[in-house]
């Protein structure tokens, strides 16, 4: 390869890198926001599923409440029949 040749290759490549860069700032700065963005998504998500589990242990709460209060219900209609 000449002098020539390595010349016009150099020029080529700056002019390029020169043409490219702002182009790939705002690629950076796009994939900066849809990282931002996929953080928040998964950590609402995190939050979703601990909100779910919260909700499942308060449902079976209140079912072992409710079944506590039938079995209390019936035990004082036992003793009532009993006494009356």
């Amino acid at each position: 390869m000449d002098q020539d040749s390595m010349t016009f290759f150099e020029k080529l490549f700056r002019s390029l890198e020169t043409e490219m860069a702002p182009r790939f700032d705002r690629v950076e700065a796009c994939l900066d926001r849809m990282e931002m963005r996929l953080d928040k998504i998964a950590a609402g998500s995190h939050y979703v599923s601990r909100l779910v589990e919260w909700s499942e242990k308060q449902d079976q709460f209140q079912a072992d409440t409710l079944r506590r209060l039938n079995d209390l219900t019936d035990r004082v209609r036992r003793l009532e029949g009993a006494q009356g």
